[in-house]
């Protein structure tokens, strides 16, 4: 609703690195694949503030005042990297709250739709989701201005939340074996809906092409990166 507030830069090429093939290397121009800044800048500040709040309520939570503590600071690390994109925001758009009202609405929905039974599979919604949200903003703020792009990328280079709540999950499957079969399902369960919160940043363009979908290739390496960071727990993708 805000793209009309500054006008959108042509977006540099972003060389994507295939999962199944190191060696070949696929070019996809970003141009018309970023959204504008503003809208990028309010849907990424949205997803950290609820991410923030998942932190926080797992935290509460928690089995042990080591994975309180741990939790804790993994909800500051989320919430300074929101006041931080909220703060870019107000660059491009009169009142950056309200131009996250959209974006904020959607992402509690599909958050919403992740429900689990157990604790340590919450703190796993945590991990992945937040992980894979991350990769996936810094992949499509290569595309943004040059100067924009540097200041979001500084942003995005923080994943301490993401160790952070790592090393929860590491703790909870040294408990009991059957707690790693437990997160790896739940786990992947979850990357249908945290594409739809992706996707939902991307621009209402014509996603299909003769050769598929145009926006497939944006999500190769972040899905990589999803399933090295299971593989470092000893989860299953």
């Amino acid at each position: 609703m805000w793209s009309w507030w500054k006008k959108k830069t042509p977006g540099r090429i972003l060389k994507v690195r295939s999962r199944a093939d190191a060696d070949q290397v696929s070019r996809i121009d970003l141009t018309d694949l970023v959204p504008p800044a503003a809208d990028f800048l309010a849907h990424s500040a949205a997803a950290m503030l609820v991410l923030s709040g998942e932190y926080s309520k797992v935290g509460r939570q928690a089995w042990s005042v080591v994975d309180q503590d741990a939790l804790a600071r993994a909800t500051q690390v989320a919430l300074e990297r929101y006041e931080t994109l909220h703060g870019l925001l107000a660059d491009y758009v009169p009142n950056a709250t309200e131009a996250m009202v959209g974006p904020l609405a959607y992402v509690k929905e599909q958050m919403a739709r992740m429900v689990a039974d157990r604790w340590f599979e919450r703190v796993a919604t945590c991990y992945a989701v937040g992980g894979f949200l991350t990769d996936f903003y810094r992949t499509l703020a290569q595309g943004l201005p040059t100067s924009l792009s540097n200041k979001v990328l500084e942003v995005l280079a923080d994943t301490t939340d993401e160790t952070l709540s790592g090393d929860v999950l590491a703790r909870v499957v040294e408990l009991d074996v059957q707690y790693v079969s437990r997160v790896s399902l739940w786990s992947r369960r979850l990357v249908g809906d945290t594409m739809l919160i992706a996707r939902n940043a991307l621009p209402r363009i014509n996603r299909v092409t003769s050769t598929g979908d145009r926006f497939e290739p944006l999500f190769t390496d972040v899905l990589a990166s999803h399933s090295k960071r299971l593989d470092r727990l000893g989860l299953t993708a």
